[in-house]
């Protein structure tokens, strides 16, 4: 009887761990790590040939890339730029023609109130590219985290050009996967 109790309380904690993790994975806290993610449930597998599920399996750890990398990318330009001048980084730092960019993907949204929104502040809505020009016209709020212009300029040149393959459907050699994987070991080094 005693050891029953023990067991059920042992089984009622797991559990709760469990369901705790869960809650943790959902709000954006890896604690699992190794896990493997879902994929998309509702749609079947069958219903595409082979090589579009492996092709686009194979992709899907490359999408993970880029997306770590480009939103590791527009947190660190916030965080920097907030730090620097406040609240009105945005107004007063970011290049006109960027803004205009993304007032106008904004005002877009705007007609679309049935889809969700894309991101509920404005860098969240900066093309890739615009990232390193944000950069670069900021340089000397940068520059100790990077060694010249050139070395952020030419690795957002080649992520651009793969990047846009991946966002396009399209597949990458392994060459191009290999150099992401370079660049992005190279970003995490060098910016930390």
């Amino acid at each position: 009887m005693k050891n029953s109790k023990k067991l059920k309380e042992f089984i009622f904690n797991g559990l709760l761990l469990d369901d705790t993790l869960d809650k943790l994975e959902d709000s954006g806290i890896s604690v699992r790590e190794g896990q493997k993610l879902k994929g998309v449930s509702r749609i079947q597998e069958t219903d595409f040939s082979p090589r579009i599920i492996h092709n686009a399996t194979k992709m899907s750890s490359v999408f993970t890339v880029f997306f770590c990398l480009e939103n590791a990318v527009r947190e660190l330009i916030q965080e920097r730029l907030a730090e620097r001048y406040g609240p009105t980084w945005w107004t007063d730092k970011i290049p006109n023609k960027i803004k205009n960019s993304v007032e106008k993907l904004k005002d877009k949204e705007k007609f679309n109130r049935y889809h969700a929104q894309r991101s509920a502040i404005n860098i969240g809505y900066t093309f890739f590219g615009e990232l390193c020009q944000i950069i670069i016209n900021n340089w000397d709020d940068f520059s100790d985290l990077f060694p010249d212009q050139h070395w952020i300029n030419s690795r957002f040149n080649d992520l651009e050009m793969s990047r846009n393959i991946i966002m396009h459907t399209g597949i990458l050699p392994e060459i191009e996967i290999e150099r992401i994987e370079s660049i992005c070991r190279d970003w995490i080094r060098q910016v930390g």
